[in-house]
C-alpha cells in the first residue's frame, strides 16, 4: 500500500456525551492503525485494505468521529424540487438512477432538476452552488468531490450520496465484495490465472473500493492481475484502454463497468478479434445494455434502479423530517453470467 497521504490531515468532531474532541488519532489509537492510515481509509480507499477500512470506520462511529448528521440549513418551505447531479447523464446506470429517483419523488408531488458534472469535481461544486437555493433536498450520483467539499454542500441543503460514502452524510453505497467473490470463483474456476483489470477514474470513489476487494480476491485465488487506468468510465474510455491492453494482453479482462466494456468490444472487434473466441471480458452494472451487446455481457449485478430509489426515500425522509440521524445504507451485488466469458480448453 501506498504511504504516502495525499490528502492531508481531517478535522475533529467533538463528541456530545464527554465533550472531549475526538480526533484521528483517537480513531487510530482504537482502530489499531497509524493516523495516516485512518486519513487514507477516509479519502483514498484503494490503500487501505477492506479489512482495515471496516476497523476504522466501525472505530470512527463507536467515538462518535463525524458520525453524527451534518447539519443543514433549516427550509422555509418546500419548493417541490429535487436536485440530482450525475457525472455522465448519456450512462445508462446513471440514466437508470435518475429514473428510479423521478418514479419516487414524483409520487410526492417533487419534481426533479437534473445537472451533469462531466466528472469534475469543479463543476459538481459550481452546480451545486447555483442549485441549492432552488430545491428542497439534494442527490449525488457517485460524487467525485473530496470529503471536506461533500460536507460543506451537506450543511447548505438535506443530502444523500449514492454510490459514495463520506462520514456524517447519509449514503446509499453497493457493498462489492459478494459480486467480486463471485467474479474471482468464476474466471479462476474456467481456468483463467492471469486478467487485465480497466480500471475507471482516480476521482472517484467506487474505483477504489472497487479495485481494492478485486486485488483481494485476485490475491486469494493466486490470480495475477494487471491493472489499466485510469480511464474515463464511458465508451470511448474502454476503446482508449484496448491500445494499452494490448501492450500485455492477457485471455481475461474485466472492465470498471459495462460502458468501457463493450467500448473494449467494439475497438477489439475493429482490429480482428472476437470475445470470447480471442479472450473473455466482463464489467460491472448489468444495465440493458448488457443483454443486447453481442456477446451478451457477463456483469457484477449492481441495481442502479433499487440505489435510486432507495436514495429518494431517504431523501425524502429528511425533508419532512421523519427521520433524524445519519444512515448508511449498504447493497448487495451478484455475478450474472453471459456469453462474453468462457472456460479456457482443456490442454490435457
Amino acid at each position: 500500500m501506498d504511504d504516502e497521504d495525499t490528502h492531508g490531515t481531517l478535522d475533529e468532531t467533538t463528541t456530545e456525551s464527554s465533550g472531549h474532541k475526538v480526533t484521528i488519532r483517537d480513531v487510530a489509537r482504537a482502530a489499531g492503525v497509524s493516523p495516516s492510515t485512518v486519513s487514507r481509509a477516509f479519502a483514498k480507499p484503494d490503500r487501505v485494505s477492506a479489512a482495515t477500512t471496516r476497523r476504522i470506520f466501525e472505530a470512527a462511529a463507536k467515538l462518535g468521529y463525524h458520525s453524527e448528521e451534518v447539519e443543514n440549513v433549516p427550509l422555509r418551505g418546500t419548493k417541490g424540487m429535487i436536485g440530482v447531479i450525475v457525472p455522465d447523464v448519456a450512462n445508462q446506470f446513471f440514466s437508470d438512477l435518475i429514473r428510479s429517483i423521478h418514479g419516487v419523488v414524483s409520487r410526492e408531488g417533487f419534481c426533479l432538476s437534473i445537472y451533469e458534472s462531466r466528472e469534475s469535481p469543479l463543476v459538481e461544486r459550481e452546480t451545486f452552488d447555483r442549485m441549492a437555493a432552488h430545491v428542497d433536498g439534494v442527490i449525488l450520483g457517485s460524487s467525485r468531490m473530496p470529503d471536506s467539499m461533500v460536507r460543506k454542500c451537506a450543511q447548505t441543503r438535506p443530502l444523500v450520496l449514492t454510490n459514495r460514502q463520506v462520514l456524517g452524510v447519509n449514503s446509499v453505497v453497493f457493498d462489492v465484495t459478494n459480486g467480486v467473490r463471485q467474479l474471482t470463483d468464476y474466471i479462476r474456476k474456467a481456468g483463467f490465472t492471469t486478467m487485465t483489470y480497466l480500471d475507471g477514474p482516480a476521482s472517484s470513489w467506487s474505483v477504489g473500493t472497487r479495485w481494492n476487494a478485486i486485488r483481494k480476491a485476485c490475491a486469494e485465488r493466486n490470480i495475477i492481475i494487471r491493472r489499466v487506468w485510469p480511464n474515463a468510465p464511458t465508451f470511448e474510455g474502454g476503446k482508449v484502454a484496448a491500445s494499452h491492453y494490448l501492450e500485455h494482453p492477457t485471455t481475461m479482462v474485466v472492465a470498471h463497468n459495462d460502458l468501457m466494456a463493450l467500448g473494449f468490444l467494439s475497438a477489439m472487434r475493429h482490429l480482428g478479434f472476437e470475445a470470447p473466441r480471442d479472450f473473455s471480458i466482463a464489467g460491472f452494472d448489468n444495465g440493458a445494455l448488457a443483454e443486447i451487446s453481442q456477446p451478451q455481457l457477463t456483469t457484477v449485478k449492481q441495481p442502479s434502479q433499487i440505489i435510486g430509489a432507495k436514495a429518494a426515500q431517504m431523501l425524502l425522509e429528511r425533508i419532512h423530517g421523519d427521520r433524524h440521524g445519519t444512515e448508511y445504507l449498504t447493497l448487495p451485488t451478484s455475478l450474472i453470467t453471459r456469453d462474453s466469458t468462457r472456460a479456457l480448453p482443456d490442454e490435457s
